[in-house]
């Protein structure tokens, strides 16, 4: 049997030969395609993206609050078809408060934002490659983070 994500890209194959085989190859593609809980970094923004500068990983700051939107973008973020794409980056969390230091320095005027960072740029305004503002929807989600991979990868080849 094989097994094919969202995208059409294999995941798993084995293969099977009895029910039992054939039920213990899809509970073994549930667990490898399964949603994935985001692995939020700790600290202030400017010191993760310092830690992350040298490497091949794009910084995702998410200025996020406690209303249902945030919740929705969150599980967006988690879900099985996005986790896959989770190793491209580190996430960090920022709590969205409109008059804050953070959010000014960044121009962000609401929340859910998604800010694409590249790390190995120093100025903040220059660093930013892509702003993804109020969508939640998996679909606007996980386009905008691919858009983003290929852009800093473009970029990194410069």
């Amino acid at each position: 049997m094989i097994f094919f994500d969202g995208d059409g890209k294999e995941y798993h194959r084995t293969m099977v030969s009895t029910p039992d085989t054939v039920e213990a190859a899809y509970q073994k593609a549930l667990e490898l395609y399964a949603k994935k809980p985001v692995s939020w970094a700790s600290g202030e923004t400017s010191a993760v993206a310092s830690q992350v500068a040298g490497s091949k990983k794009l910084l995702a700051l998410a200025f996020l609050d406690e209303k249902k939107d945030s919740e929705t973008f969150v599980a967006s973020l988690e879900d099985r078809w996005v986790a896959k794409h989770h190793d491209r980056f580190v996430f960090t969390k920022v709590a969205f408060d409109r008059t804050s230091e953070e959010c000014k320095k960044w121009g962000v005027t609401s929340a859910p934002t998604l800010l694409l960072i590249n790390p190995a740029e120093e100025n903040p305004k220059k660093s930013i490659l892509d702003q993804l503002v109020a969508k939640k929807e998996l679909t606007s989600v996980r386009a905008f983070l691919i858009k983003g991979i290929v852009k800093f990868d473009r970029a990194s080849k410069k």
